[in-house]
């Protein structure tokens, strides 16, 4: 009897299933957004590895257009997709195929500008004048936690915990990527520890957004999460002056700031976790664009200076 053929959805919810037992949650929930995004596509429940070809791939990169999605939306899909296909090739299911994702897109459009300057971040270290909430105040003070503990993404504060920090170091494991982390807490960073730190002894968490396990401790960060934007949202109105708030502010401002110290992207990129020297460039494209601009604007204003 003839072997059936490996079935890429099939294994793609064993591997969903296996981020799930792993509890990681948050790459569970993208891939399982991109299943069901397959499945609308071929209106069925089966698709052989030998389906996915360059062609049947832009068909489906068509299809995600015509549902009006963003372009770094239809990356994510696309990214899940060739991180499962190339795990099957790991595992001798699929077949090797170089440059099978080349024809859709997998990289990222910087859209809005996420960076603040040093300006900014240093108006962040002061509280802001007149009656303010104190979810207000604390938003800003995580904000500034998050940038000086070299952009730490808020998910890998929130799952913190407090035997990851030992004296002056701390020392975790990333989230998203797998990659460990050693950051000398410098005395700024420290104060912000102390401040925001959990109440709770007995917990095994460094900051109060998390006390459960598996998808009840995934459920408890996004609700963190969400009400963490919000708050930005709310002090961004108070700051004014044109800054833009968010959780990933705080990374692409450090990662920039570094940039325009001139570190080395690969030095920059070391810091951050980044999987490759891409992920890290893809901060700074939109403010290499601006110097360029500031360039030309110079040479324009020497060469037809009065």
């Amino acid at each position: 009897m003839k072997k059936p053929e490996p079935d890429f959805l099939d294994y793609m919810s064993t591997v969903i299933s296996s981020l799930r037992a792993s509890e990681r949650m948050g790459t569970a929930h993208v891939y399982q957004s991109t299943l069901n995004r397959i499945k609308d596509f071929i209106k069925g429940t089966s698709l052989s590895f030998a389906d996915i070809t360059p062609q049947w791939l832009i068909s489906f990169q068509e299809h995600l257009l015509r549902s009006l999605l963003h372009w770094n939306t239809i990356s994510t899909y696309m990214r899940a997709m060739r991180a499962v296909y190339n795990r099957a090739v790991d595992a001798g299911m699929a077949p090797y195929r170089p440059r099978l994702f080349k024809g859709v897109f997998t990289g990222t459009k910087v859209r809005v500008k996420r960076a603040l300057d040093e300006q900014s971040i240093s108006r962040m270290g002061q509280p802001v004048e007149g009656e303010v909430e104190a979810g207000v105040d604390t938003a800003r003070l995580m904000f500034l936690l998050l940038f000086v503990l070299r952009g730490i993404p808020f998910v890998d504060i929130a799952y913190m915990r407090r035997c990851d920090l030992q004296g002056s170091l701390l020392t975790y494991r990333r989230r998203k990527t797998g990659a460990w982390l050693t950051v000398r807490v410098e005395p700024e960073a420290m104060q912000l520890i102390e401040r925001l730190k959990n109440p709770d002894a007995d917990s095994p968490y460094l900051f109060p957004f998390i006390s459960g396990t598996g998808a009840e401790a995934y459920r408890q960060y996004t609700n963190a999460l969400r009400r963490f934007n919000y708050q930005l949202k709310r002090l961004e109105k108070l700051m004014g002056g044109g800054v833009r708030l968010s959780t990933y502010a705080a990374r692409h401002s450090w990662a920039t700031i570094a940039n325009f110290c001139n570190f080395q992207p690969e030095l920059i990129c070391n810091a951050m976790g980044h999987s490759s020297v891409k992920v890290t460039e893809t901060y700074f494209k939109r403010y290499a664009d601006e110097r360029i601009h500031e360039m030309n604007r110079s040479i324009l204003s020497t060469v037809f200076r009065r």
